[in-house]
């Protein structure tokens, strides 16, 4: 599905990376290593000096006009202060209903449906569409901002540090929030955290990042149990156990 290819710009070098349907990727690495880089590189945010990212077969960075527009919204993207990323001002019916009005996606009817759907489909109750982002708990907000990304359909999900600012009480939910979204929807998600521990509870694969490059990846069994770089290895040492449900 994503297959990013030697990727470099920034303070990333030479960068590989795949991502295939229904599986969730972990990227771990301490903060300025180039995690939020390279999720920006591969949502086409920001453009690399050398190598490609394809999605489906397609670079890119190549998309322009109505391609790169229905690529957009393949790929959709989680950032980590769901607060900042919503309006203030919109009520979060408002903000789930603006990306398909955007898009031009079904007529007012079908969006407050699709608004009632995607509200059961992260576990919220149908009157917190009245609300505003300030009403809202920290994970609340965050199921709100996941839901948003999923409205327009994506097959790939790019967080970033999704559950960094939530308590370790809400991080499990929204975890088992998206591996619940993996499982129905078959969605393929690209995870990006700097803590080890959150990383090994979700991910299918990982794939540890040091100084812009990927230093090792592999299944997260072989990765966290039988690492080969020092550094998975000061990771592993620097990380406690979290037990989720």
């Amino acid at each position: 599905m994503l297959e990013v290819d030697d990727l470099t710009g920034g303070c990333l070098t030479d960068v590989s990376i795949h991502v295939d349907v229904g599986e969730i990727v972990g990227v771990v690495g301490e903060s300025g290593c180039g995690k939020t880089t390279l999720a920006r590189m591969i949502t086409g945010l920001r453009r690399p000096s050398s190598g490609v990212v394809r999605f489906e077969g397609v670079d890119v960075h190549h998309l322009s006009g109505q391609a790169l527009r229905e690529h957009r919204r393949h790929v959709q993207m989680v950032f980590q202060d769901p607060y900042l990323t919503l309006s203030p001002r919109q009520t979060v019916r408002q903000a789930l209903i603006e990306p398909l009005v955007i898009h031009r996606i079904g007529d007012a009817r079908s969006r407050a449906a699709r608004v009632e759907e995607l509200l059961d489909l992260v576990g919220l109750d149908p009157d917190v569409g009245a609300r505003r982002p300030r009403r809202l708990s920290g994970g609340q907000q965050q199921r709100v901002a996941i839901a948003r990304a999923l409205a327009l359909g994506p097959r790939l999900l790019v967080c970033d540090e999704p559950v960094s600012a939530l308590d370790v009480s809400v991080q499990a939910k929204v975890l088992n929030l998206l591996c619940d979204l993996r499982d129905r929807l078959g969605l393929a998600c690209l995870f990006i955290a700097h803590d080890l521990a959150v990383v090994r509870q979700l991910a299918d694969r990982i794939a540890v990042m040091y100084d812009g490059r990927i230093v090792e990846q592999g299944p997260t069994t072989a990765v966290t149990t039988e690492p080969s770089h020092p550094y998975t290895r000061t990771l592993l040492a620097a990380t406690p156990t979290i037990p989720f449900a």
